[in-house]
């Protein structure tokens, strides 16, 4: 290794160290100001986040996921659970509020309706970061139904089993904390983004959020939230990536090159013959994609990330915690959709040892 290469290791080292610090700093400042809230052993909680609700435009990265939303939200509030929209909830780094709520009215009272029974938590993040100012929240959204919702940066969960006992205490937050172009230069981000990027999507129609299934830690930012969750001794939830992580969750190839066998039902031999190449090459390049995006391990269960609701195939993913469990859930986009499970464990497995006095 030549001394321009040590230089760019170094520098760009650097620089992530520095980005570390900002994010474990910005988190230390939440948890400090974050109030706790119980929940009891019996109720339930579902967290979404990242809708980004726009106008109906080219820009608009909920539009496609308005359908797998709005049958989760009646899903769950015909279950009593409470609804966390943990941040980015509505796109107003491009929109205006008026925009959204003209576009998306049946979904904003699909939401208010946890609100109307006491099981309704709302998040700011950085693209919604004008909701820190709860009286301008409520000056828009009271009409909607929000007249009692005050957004808030981050919060204490403290969960229960059945018999009332403490289990453990989940930290929310959206997760822009610290970092450069969505908390310490928002305002800039916001300008580019409005005046720059918003016009580019519309001139090509088109969303730039791409799905994302593969549930391990990636990415330094992923990596920075990890560590400090696991070096403050907190569970960490958030959103804000996109990026869905879940503890010991990877995908697997949905098929191997040996599952591709020639199709029964293919009366034509030639085209059954064809099928079953296809479909090996297609298990091939799959488990060779799948093998080289190695996750970063997580050492323990200190870090889960909702995903989104903006994917641009219309899945939503989300954080389910029920029945003593915590659950990564998808939501996709087909007719007749149903939550489908992608991972889950005990929270007896997330929080070995009854943190009673931390609760």
């Amino acid at each position: 290794m030549g001394a321009f290469d040590r230089l760019t290791d170094w520098y760009k080292a650097r620089r992530c160290e520095r980005r570390r610090v900002a994010i474990c700093d910005a988190l230390d400042d939440a948890l400090k100001g974050a109030p706790s809230r119980p929940v009891p052993g019996k109720d339930r909680v579902i967290i979404f986040s990242d809708h980004h609700k726009g106008a109906r435009d080219g820009a608009d990265d909920f539009q496609r996921c308005e359908r797998g939303y709005n049958a989760a939200l009646a899903y769950y509030n015909r279950l009593g659970y409470h609804l966390i929209e943990l941040g980015d909830v509505e796109e107003l780094w491009e929109n205006s509020f008026e925009e959204v709520a003209s576009n998306y009215p049946r979904t904003l009272e699909l939401a208010a309706e946890f609100q109307r029974a006491d099981r309704y938590t709302r998040f700011w993040g950085n693209h919604d970061l004008a909701w820190s100012d709860a009286e301008l929240f409520q000056e828009h959204m009271t009409v909607h139904g929000y007249s009692a919702v005050v957004p808030i940066e981050a919060l204490r969960l403290l969960l229960h089993d059945e018999a009332g006992r403490p289990v453990g205490a989940l930290f929310l937050v959206h997760g822009h904390q610290g970092t450069a172009d969505s908390d310490r230069h928002a305002k800039r981000s916001r300008f580019l983004v409005r005046h720059g990027w918003r016009r580019l999507q519309r001139h090509l129609n088109r969303p730039w959020n791409t799905p994302s299934v593969d549930w391990a830690l990636r990415g330094e930012h992923a990596a920075h939230m990890a560590s400090w969750a696991s070096s403050r001794d907190q569970v960490l939830v958030a959103g804000h990536t996109h990026l869905p992580v879940f503890f010991h969750a990877q995908k697997e190839p949905a098929m191997t090159p040996d599952q591709a066998i020639t199709p029964a039902d293919e009366p034509d031999d030639s085209r059954a013959e064809a099928l079953e190449l296809g479909w090996s090459e297609w298990a091939e390049a799959e488990t060779v994609r799948l093998g080289l995006q190695k996750p970063i391990p997580l050492a323990s269960p200190c870090y889960f990330n909702t995903g989104c609701c903006s994917f641009g195939d219309g899945d939503i993913t989300g954080i389910e915690i029920s029945d003593g469990t915590i659950r990564l859930v998808r939501w996709p986009c087909v007719p007749k959709p149903v939550p489908e499970k992608l991972a889950e464990l005990r929270l007896d497995e997330v929080f070995p040892h009854r943190p009673q006095d931390r609760t």
